[in-house]
Formats: structure tokens, C-alpha cells, sequence
């Protein structure tokens, strides 16, 4: 992933890739394009971004939303 200003990026072993977020909007992405919302990604946060690859499977498969953590 290339790194670019504005954005924040680390590497999530449960995706086994890296993520970045804006650093203004709060918007995620992950390596393989998957977009994920301010609010989702503050729910993620809460678990330290440790999603499970399953569940990124299935909101790219579906486009849906996360809208809690377990």
C-alpha cells in the first residue's frame, strides 16, 4: 500500500494486511480496496482493529456495514 499524507497506516495480522485511515475523515481502507466508514472504524478501534477475516469477507462480498462489536 502506498503511503501518502494525510493518512495513517498499520499492518492488522487478523486481515493480514494494512489499513489506512484519514487522518481528517476518519475513513479506512484496507489493502484490497474495502472501504469501511468513520463510525465502523471507530467501532474497530474498540478492538484495536484485530476484525476477524470472515467478517471483512463478508462486508466485501455484501457491501455492508458494520454496525457493532461483540
Amino acid at each position: 500500500m502506498e503511503e501518502k499524507p494525510g493518512w495513517s497506516y498499520r499492518f492488522i495480522p487478523s486481515l493480514n494486511m494494512q489499513i489506512a485511515i484519514n487522518d481528517t475523515s476518519g475513513i479506512m481502507y484496507t489493502e484490497d480496496k474495502i472501504k469501511y466508514s468513520a463510525e465502523e472504524q471507530k467501532l474497530l478501534k474498540t478492538v484495536d482493529y484485530q476484525l476477524p477475516i470472515s467478517v471483512h469477507r463478508l462486508k466485501k462480498f455484501f457491501n455492508g456495514t458494520i454496525v457493532s462489536i461483540g
